[in-house]
């Protein structure tokens, strides 16, 4: 599973949280990207937002730029090769040690804002 949301602390800032099969589905998807075998994915997920959960769905895209876009359930990243591989390189440290170190990830420019927004990679909390 993955969720995305904005904050808390600014809007500038997206964090997307992984359990285990989340972060694998990711980085295989990510994998294939890099690997050029496709141009775009997608992967399904939540976003959650003042603490309502909604289906949701991220595509990304091999792009020369890194910038995201966000319209209302739907999440489209446009990621460059190094962010692609840092990426890759940051999931596969998760799936090996179960936490991410750094937890920041890359900054992607966004449409209308003034600063890029820098987004964040987080383990979900285990239930239970």
């Amino acid at each position: 599973m993955m969720v995305f949301y904005f904050g808390p602390l600014s809007k500038n800032e997206l964090t997307i949280d992984f359990d285990e099969k989340g972060a694998a589905a990711l980085h295989s998807k990510l994998s294939e990207l890099l690997s050029g075998a496709k141009n775009v994915e997608h992967v399904n997920c939540l976003q959650s937002f003042r603490g309502h959960s909604e289906e949701a769905v991220i595509e990304v895209r091999f792009s020369v730029f890194d910038r995201l876009e966000i319209k209302r359930n739907y999440l489209l990243l446009d990621m460059s090769p190094d962010a692609l591989e840092y990426a890759v390189h940051q999931l596969r440290d998760f799936l090996g040690r179960g936490y991410f170190f750094p937890s920041e990830f890359w900054s992607f420019s966004r449409a209308g804002r003034k600063y890029d927004t820098q987004v964040f990679f987080g383990k979900l909390p285990s239930v239970g």
